[in-house]
């Protein structure tokens, strides 16, 4: 699997890109399924307007833009240094938003800071199953007893030859192998995986389906955990 630095590099070039749907890795996204996936992140963290909320793996800053006016503040992650500059242009007149470049493997926060935790698409590009242990660790440390988080996105290794297929049934062969070789440094985990190394960081989990209004339901599934335990 491809390391931090690999993806780190990967996330630089893309920040590049026309626009900030492409330079997040969602351009085949229209603004009516962003606009969903958004509306879905609110509602699954049943976002409060008292809410502290960690966004890791932010990329150019559009959730986080979106979700702010909604909550009472918002701290934004991400590994790409390119992508986090973007993030700050974007977010410039967003005063309840803070961005940083920071790994969801080893964040750079307090602990049981956060009453809310939102990472879209993230867990994949660790490079494994000891990364994602470290990860859901990270999160129960960061979230408050009580708090909860949406880890979103992850690939359904049930589903990747479905992907596979389709990737290559696509008119240009090598537009489809650079999709391949991504594909291949991706990590694709199982719900049942999932759920045991929340569970090992001290969250309860659960799987929740991807609504069909977002494009990538057809092979993905989110994870939703919870800290235990009560404030004193």
């Amino acid at each position: 699997m491809a390391t931090e630095q690999h993806w780190a590099a990967f996330w630089n070039k893309k920040a590049g890109e026309t626009t900030d749907f492409q330079a997040t890795g969602r351009g085949r996204m229209d603004v009516v399924g962003f606009l969903y996936t958004v509306r879905e992140c609110a509602r699954i963290l049943d976002l409060q307007p008292s809410d502290n909320v960690l966004d890791i793996g932010c990329g150019t800053g559009i959730f986080a833009l979106a979700l702010s006016p909604f909550v009472r503040s918002i701290v934004a992650y991400d590994i790409s240094s390119q992508a986090v500059q973007r993030a700050k242009n974007n977010l410039s007149d967003a005063d309840n938003v803070v961005v940083d470049v920071g790994s969801i493997t080893s964040l750079p926060c307090t602990a049981d800071r956060f009453d809310k935790v939102l990472a879209y698409s993230v867990l994949q590009y660790l490079g494994s199953e000891d990364a994602v242990l470290a990860a859901f660790t990270e999160i129960a440390r960061a979230l408050r007893p009580s708090g909860v988080g949406l880890l979103a996105g992850n690939p359904d290794p049930q589903r990747r030859k479905m992907v596979e297929d389709e990737i290559l049934s696509g008119p240009d062969e090598a537009v489809a192998q650079k999709s391949l070789a991504i594909l291949a440094d991706t990590l694709w985990l199982s719900r049942e995986k999932m759920i045991e190394l929340a569970e090992r960081a001290g969250l309860q989990a659960r799987v929740v389906a991807i609504s069909p209004r977002i494009q990538q339901h057809t092979y993905m599934f989110d994870i939703v955990v919870k800290k235990q335990g009560a404030m004193p």
